[in-house]
């Protein structure tokens, strides 16, 4: 089992999603079972401005009041996911959108301090905790051979709608279904001790080192939630995750038979 998550920089780029699903259709091939979670930051943002509504973003996770929850409702189960299955469908892939209500139990997060918000606490508004991951909607796709391709909306007991990380929910997933490995794809391909440096890229990382680096300030923005929610697969279930660019259809592939090889390999220690 892989569970594959990237973000809407990823599904905005034709060529960057074609990379992506032609890697997803190797491994299908190779009789692999995966799980596709994806975010919609970029597109999100560019419809809020669109609406006069400005985003916040407070350690790389959005606010969410109401008019920014139905600008989630537009992109994430809307305009992305129907983007991605017609990529899936493109190549003969049995691709099956799913929505995160139904999977994902949550709870209305309370205003909490995380990374990047200087120890005071911050107010996310309409924002999940997640309670509990419902798998078996996704394990009975999966014993189809289907590709579950989930968008990460979510919903209390009282069915409120809310808006949820999607590298949690990824996370959460595969901590659930057991999965073998963790591909979290990102436009930067990978965490660098040097944004603006390429050759600052790292090819391994210790989970010690990375926790070092977010709190000095080198690692940070929206890098600090992936990692953060990996450290957690690492601590219980994994030895390692992937944070890798989709650069070529064998960025991917590349990637999980050599760890490091293209991307970023995080490491317990």
């Amino acid at each position: 089992m892989i569970v594959i998550k990237f973000g809407g920089e990823v599904a905005e780029s034709s060529e960057g999603l074609s990379n992506l699903i032609h890697s997803v259709a190797r491994l299908h091939g190779e009789k692999q079972d995966i799980v596709l979670v994806h975010g919609g930051g970029p597109q999100a943002t560019l419809l809020s401005r669109r609406l006069n509504l400005e985003p916040v973003m407070v350690g790389g996770r959005r606010v969410t009041d109401q008019e920014t929850l139905e600008v989630m409702k537009m992109t994430l189960p809307g305009v992305i996911n129907s983007n991605v299955l017609a990529m899936i469908h493109k190549f003969k892939l049995p691709g099956v959108s799913v929505s995160g209500i139904g999977v994902v139990r949550a709870t209305k997060r309370p205003p909490k301090a995380v990374s990047g918000s200087e120890g005071k606490l911050v107010d996310f508004g309409l924002v999940g905790d997640i309670v509990e991951i419902r798998p078996k909607y996704l394990q009975y796709l999966v014993a189809g051979r289907y590709i579950p391709v989930l968008s990460p909306l979510c919903c209390d007991d009282d069915g409120t709608i809310l808006n949820i990380n999607a590298d949690t929910v990824a996370v959460q997933i595969a901590q659930v279904l057991k999965a073998d490995k963790l591909v979290l794809i990102t436009q930067i391909g990978g965490v660098f001790e040097d944004i603006h440096n390429p050759q600052s890229k790292y090819a391994v990382l210790k989970m010690s080192d990375a926790q070092e680096k977010i709190k000095k300030g080198i690692i940070k923005g929206g890098m600090i939630p992936k990692l953060e929610e990996g450290f957690k697969l690492l601590k219980e279930d994994l030895d390692s995750f992937h944070i890798v660019g989709v650069e070529s259809p064998e960025t991917i592939l590349n990637e999980i038979n050599r760890p490091g090889s293209c991307g970023t390999a995080i490491v317990r220690g």
